[in-house]
């Protein structure tokens, strides 16, 4: 998809629609046919990276223990900033910027594709917890997806950012991604 690989490729502001109607090659009026706006491309990338983050945590739970299922959590997590990033971005931009003109139609669409990939995650996840109070679970993991956005856009400013803080001394206000986020999420499955 044109619109992937400009994403993974440039840097940041995303992409205009002009430049991945370029990319792709394809009439404007093609582009249009399926998608109404730039927010609804990048939303329907973005489907397509929450699809991967939950093979991979179906993959690690297929493994888990109920002894280990958070560690596995975790490592979802990592593994999605780390090989996604462009895809965390996106899922941190979402509910202010991407979402906020769109038709209800796509955003409930998007929305219940979202629903139902956290409640396939939770159902394989309480299988394995022996958690029996999906709503628990549901908080929880709710918690944690919050948690992972907040903790990765705090630890990963845009370029330009992240040279003033080195520059003038203030990175300090900056800590270790990865530890962080998982100190923080084992506080929220601990009981």
């Amino acid at each position: 998809m044109a619109a992937q690989s400009l994403l993974v490729s440039g840097s940041f502001p995303l992409p205009s629609v002009n430049q991945i109607i370029k990319e792709a090659g394809v009439a404007k009026g093609t582009v249009y046919l399926y998608f109404e706006s730039k927010e609804e491309i990048y939303l329907s990338l973005l489907s397509k990276y929450f699809i991967t983050f939950e093979g991979n945590i179906m993959r690690l739970m297929d493994k888990a223990t109920e002894d280990n299922f958070q560690q596995a959590l975790i490592d979802a997590y990592i593994a999605f900033a780390k090989n996604a990033p462009k895809g965390v971005y996106l899922a941190c931009i979402a509910p202010l910027i991407l979402e906020s003109n769109l038709s209800d139609e796509f955003i409930s669409r998007f929305k219940t594709e979202i629903r139902d990939l956290t409640f396939r995650i939770l159902e394989k996840v309480a299988s394995i917890a022996e958690e029996f109070d999906l709503n628990e679970l549901r908080i929880k993991f709710l918690l944690s997806y919050n948690l992972f956005l907040g903790t990765w856009q705090h630890c990963h400013p845009p370029k330009n950012v992240l040279r003033v803080l080195e520059d003038e001394g203030l990175d300090s206000i900056l800590y270790d991604f990865e530890k962080e986020f998982s100190r923080g999420h084992r506080a929220i499955w601990k009981n």
